[in-house]
């Protein structure tokens, strides 16, 4: 009896291990730079972002969440243009698909999945990124990036070269992708998203 048991713990415990490959194989691996470090990161399909463009009433959020019954709101931050959701989802593939349609709403900047860190953290991201330019770029350097992203600055103070840049549905990638691409053109200190959820810097 005790043997039985033994081989059907080991065979649901083989079970629950592909079940887990399968989750991760279908999700992209991601980065991003933490004082030049590139940071790794795996997205998970079960909880995300919507960035809206504007600041909306929570009652007009619970309208247009109310459309989509595969997800549920878990916290909307006063104040704010984005919104933490959980979603009804077995893979990163249905999850796309599902952002796909909800970003048919012209209020929906973006949807984003939450990602997680090799060390287990979880982290959601949104619509925009914090970059510094260095004092040696150019404006027009800084404007060929924004043209060729499909970015826009929302917001800049050019006595201390910072700038908060979108990138929305219609960029050519998310935030994250648009914060490393500008990284990496090596015309900026830092391009950075802040992350929020279970999040811990390493």
């Amino acid at each position: 009896m005790q043997r039985l048991l033994i081989s059907l713990l080991a065979i649901a415990q083989i079970f629950i291990s592909c079940e887990k490959d399968d989750f991760n194989n279908d999700c992209k691996s991601r980065y991003y730079y933490y004082d030049s470090e590139k940071i790794k990161l795996t997205e998970i399909p079960n909880q995300g972002t919507i960035s809206f463009y504007d600041t909306l009433s929570t009652e007009t959020i619970n309208q247009i969440i109310e459309q989509s019954p595969e997800v549920e709101i878990l916290s909307i931050p006063s104040n704010s243009r984005h919104l933490i959701i959980s979603i009804d989802s077995e893979n990163c593939t249905e999850t796309d698909k599902l952002f796909a349609t909800i970003k048919n709403d012209s209020r929906i900047s973006s949807c984003n999945k939450f990602l997680i860190s090799e060390e287990g953290s979880s982290m959601g991201i949104t619509d925009v990124f914090v970059c510094k330019l260095k004092s040696s770029t150019t404006q027009n350097q800084l404007m060929e990036l924004i043209t060729e992203n499909k970015v826009e600055i929302i917001k800049r103070d050019t006595s201390n070269y910072h700038y908060i840049i979108r990138a929305d549905k219609n960029s050519n990638g998310d935030a994250l992708d648009k914060a490393n691409i500008f990284f990496e053109s090596g015309y900026f200190e830092y391009a950075e998203l802040e992350f929020f959820g279970d999040y811990r810097t390493y």
